[in-house]
């Protein structure tokens, strides 16, 4: 990044290893047990290394062997980078040397934290774990990874046995959980809100309630290095290219002055210059490498990979349908699931864009483009048209482009006569989710938003056949709280519906109040007026019972 840093300030940040009351050595191949680690090591105010390769381990090993009476704090992993590396820091002479070999590395660094407050995550989601770090390593709460939600029930125990206070659940993991699992644990809080970059600033804004700092740290969310988690600075994510609408009016609220970048994170270049257009006063500040006492150059920054969604389409074809004056674009998804949309132009016409819409892994379908361009056709073809297509694994940022020029686009005469509607949205709290009644016939899929508490949320609805009338299932948890204030809410919705499930060709958009379904057998309390009236209509049915009993009894009838 430093060699082609256009920013105009610009300093080099060196942070030489520090004299904190202890050093953790890390020996784990787990970004997991990294980031744990790193946490651990920031509440405590302990400085922290770790290895990717076994010469790396060697190195740090026998480094930390030249000040012997410092204490060091070795932690091994399951998957060790170097098997017998605490026995090198032993045998070097290390004085104070602490080891621990757990079972699990989160589990150890939970049981050593206070028990007020824990976090989970989603173990496939590195960008979350990263961007609930900081807070965490400020207010000693420990992450538990779920990698598969059938894992859910056993950390749901752990939680309750350490007897932890309240729960963070961060990211989509949320709505992944199992129902018995998500409700055995205690103070339940959901930041879940459709965009890691919107779940982001509501936990940053957490963290500068805590601790409020001028300064941030900016990442792209892909990379992890060691300073990256720090309880003095909170964490705020940025695209490769661009950044989200809120950020900078984020930025500007808090009073943020300074931002660290680092050298190795992906390629966040323009993200940061982007960032920078619309918060001229930030100052930023590059970490480009490390010092070690009794070397005279810095080494370059320990750099490990985050697990993050693997991005990939494929445009098949573009045509134009002449009875819908629409282009019809085919894409296919080959990696994980991805949020697209593509503008068309024509010179003499010019230019108009689809909607919005995600793909799910592995699927295939048809975006439309609006465009009169009936005029553009000749010889059943549209002679030139260029196309735009951006992309990218979050509905706030797609930063990743394609722009292809089709020549000779052919037209089709598709006639699609399908009509989907939605008729109602509720939520039901005993599936925890919210469910759409679809009536009509055809393919249906697209988005649901609504805003709860301050909060926008916007998650996807699945691609489902509608056959006369059928619901559609979005799982997602509401906190208590939360659930007391859904009820009339409105959602806007936004769906695409079609014949064929891969040519969704009708759009529609709307609103509609979401109503509360109660579980059977559970009753939602009344509020005062509604009691009354309640009260109220049990004397008035009462009394007319008895009015018809007298009545009927007066002419001479019997009852057995």
């Amino acid at each position: 990044m430093q060699g082609k840093a256009l920013i105009p300030i610009l300093s080099i940040l060196l942070i030489l290893q520090a004299c904190f009351g202890a050093t953790v050595i890390l020996n784990s191949q787990s970004y997991e047990d990294i980031i744990s680690a790193a946490i651990y090591s920031s509440y405590n105010n302990y400085s922290f290394v770790f290895a990717l390769t076994p010469n790396q381990s060697v190195f740090i090993s026998k480094y930390y062997t030249l000040n012997p009476d410092e204490p060091v704090i070795y932690i091994e992993g399951n998957r060790t980078v170097l098997p017998n590396m605490g026995a090198i820091i032993r045998d070097g002479g290390v004085r104070n040397l602490t080891i621990a070999a757990p079972a699990s590395v989160q589990f150890w660094v939970a049981d050593s934290f206070p028990k007020n407050e824990a976090i989970i995550v989603g173990g496939q989601y590195g960008h979350d774990a990263l961007a609930v770090s900081s807070y965490a390593a400020l207010k000693g709460a420990p992450l538990f990874f779920i990698n598969n939600p059938s894992d859910a029930q056993a950390i749901a125990l752990q939680i309750n046995t350490l007897g932890y206070e309240k729960v963070i659940i961060y990211g989509p993991i949320a709505h992944q959980l199992p129902a018995e699992a998500a409700d055995s644990l205690p103070n339940k809080r959901i930041i879940d809100t459709g965009s890691k970059y919107t779940n982001n600033i509501e936990i940053a804004a957490d963290f500068l309630k805590e601790k409020p700092t001028e300064q941030v740290l900016l990442l792209s969310g892909k990379t992890f290095e060691k300073s990256m988690v720090d309880g003095s600075f909170p964490i705020l994510l940025i695209g490769k290219s661009d950044v989200p609408v809120q950020l900078a009016d984020f930025i500007k609220e808090k009073n943020l002055r300074s931002a660290i970048v680092f050298s190795d994170d992906s390629d966040i270049l323009d993200g940061v210059n982007r960032l920078r257009s619309q918060a001229p006063a930030l100052a930023l500040f590059l970490k480009y490498g490390e010092g070690y006492r009794g070397l005279s150059q810095p080494l370059p920054l320990t750099v490990v990979q985050l697990p993050s969604p693997k991005i990939e389409i494929e445009v098949i074809n573009l045509s134009y349908n002449v009875p819908s004056k629409i282009f019809e674009l085919r894409i296919q998804n080959k990696g994980d699931a991805v949020a697209v949309d593509a503008s068309a132009s024509i010179s003499s016409l010019g230019s108009a864009r689809s909607s919005q819409v995600f793909i799910e892994p592995g699927a295939q379908t048809v975006l439309s483009i609006p465009f009169d361009a009936t005029s553009a056709i000749s010889s059943s073809q549209i002679p030139l048209a260029e196309l735009t297509v951006r992309y990218g694994e979050d509905s706030a940022i797609m930063d990743n482009i394609q722009t292809i020029a089709y020549s000779g686009v052919p037209t089709s005469f598709y006639n699609d006569t399908s009509d989907v509607g939605l008729s109602s949205i509720t939520y039901d709290e005993g599936r925890m989710a919210f469910v759409l009644n679809f009536e009509g016939y055809g393919w249906v899929e697209g988005t649901l938003g609504f805003n709860i508490n301050d909060r926008p949320v916007v998650l996807r609805i699945p691609l489902t056949q509608i056959q006369g009338s059928g619901d559609v299932v979005v799982k997602y948890l509401l906190s208590e709280d939360e659930r007391k204030f859904i009820n009339g809410v409105d959602a806007g919705y936004f769906t695409r519906s079609g014949e064929r499930e891969d040519i969704l060709i009708h759009e529609l958009r709307g609103q509609e109040a979401i109503l509360l379904e109660s579980p059977a057998g559970v009753s939602t309390p009344l509020d005062i007026g509604s009691a009354i009236l309640y009260l109220i209509g049990i004397a008035v049915v009462l009394s007319a019972g008895v009015l018809t009993f007298g009545h009927l009894k007066a002419k001479g009838d019997t009852f057995e």
